[in-house]
């Protein structure tokens, strides 16, 4: 009899449960997805942008903090955000607590940068079903291109949790501004971006030598020109020197501490092309607990004005918020956070 009960319960999962393939490769069946958590860097932020905030039953307590790093938290707020379970410390490749997910119950989990053995582990543990998620090989993930991953990994949970529609609509956008970005025909110049936050605030020699803005706009890293060296790089002051880019871009997270910096090393600093002539520009940024995507598309159209592209930024940056957050919910965000720009 216990037999027959089990093949019963079995079959009845099989007919209820849809199996997927998530970004790491692994066979995952899910039965539902009306309530879920998400563990590790960029993996809440998918949920939003998808508009699975309500279905939230736990939370990390590292994105406990509604930071204008993370245009995300801001959007979700202290209130929705502080209602919330935590469910671990967060952050890469660490253990979730085991407890707290037995406790809030999740249908499923959204994870990423954990690999496949914790993930194995905590399903194990739990018998909570986990899905893997992307942002490209620089973040953890397999594709060269991030947004190539990140896209898919859209599409995968849209689908998961019936919404596609949105998912869909969502990376047509990404794709159109691949493109318009990609068009855009701009002078010869040498660049360098500084002040990439990493693990924390940095200073103007934390770089990315393939800085996905630049990337989308088809320009190089001039430090790194004609070299295969990928993602962030911490470099020495000589080098920048010694390659003495035309136009600096410093990132508006470590704007601060660039200009603490300066104070201290104002004699080399000054020796700089870019310092002489004034052409130190800041431009947002994106990585903050992984890509803010949102960010990174608005900072391609602020460098694409600064070398000289008729571009209205500020109604680039809104329609791009719109597009991640619905509008108008998109404009209010970006009104309210620190970045300087106007009303839609």
């Amino acid at each position: 009899m216990k037999k027959i009960l089990s093949l019963l319960l079995l079959f009845a999962t099989m007919l209820f449960s849809q199996t997927y393939t998530d970004m790491l490769g692994r066979k995952v069946s899910l039965e539902k997805s009306d309530k879920i958590v998400c563990i590790g860097p960029g993996a809440l932020r998918l949920a939003v942008y998808l508009g699975l905030e309500n279905r939230l039953v736990g939370i990390e307590k590292t994105e406990n903090d509604p930071s204008a790093l993370s245009p995300y938290r801001t959007f979700l707020g202290k209130e929705k955000i502080s209602k919330l379970p935590i469910i671990g410390t967060g952050g890469p490749g660490k253990m979730p607590d085991l407890e707290a997910l037995l406790v809030a119950k999740p249908d499923f989990i959204i994870a990423s940068f954990v690999d496949k053995n914790q993930l194995e582990l905590i399903a194990s543990k739990t018998n909570i079903p986990l899905i893997a998620i992307s942002y490209g090989a620089s973040y953890g993930g397999t594709s060269k291109k991030n947004l190539d991953d990140i896209k898919n990994s859209l599409l995968l949970l849209g689908d998961i949790t019936h919404t596609s529609q949105r998912a869909h609509a969502l990376v047509a956008f990404i794709k159109a501004q691949e493109e318009a970005l990609g068009a855009i025909s701009l002078p010869s110049q040498k660049l360098y971006v500084g002040g990439i936050g990493y693990k924390g605030v940095q200073g103007l020699t934390s770089t990315e030598a393939t800085y996905p803005p630049f990337e989308l706009l088809g320009l190089k890293n001039s430090v790194f020109e004609g070299t295969t060296t990928q993602g962030h790089q911490f470099i020495e002051l000589e080098a920048l020197m010694k390659n003495d880019p035309d136009i600096i871009f410093i990132d508006l997270f470590g704007k601060q501490k660039v200009e603490q910096d300066y104070l201290t090393q104002k004699a080399l600093y000054d020796t700089l092309k870019a310092y002489k002539t004034g052409n130190v520009k800041e431009i947002l940024g994106f990585n903050f607990y992984s890509t803010n995507v949102e960010n990174l598309l608005v900072i391609a159209w602020q460098i694409a004005a600064h070398l000289g592209a008729p571009v209205d930024v500020n109604e680039k940056a809104h329609a791009i918020f719109n597009a991640f957050y619905t509008e108008p919910k998109g404009s209010v965000l970006l009104e309210s956070l620190p970045y300087g720009f106007a009303k839609k």
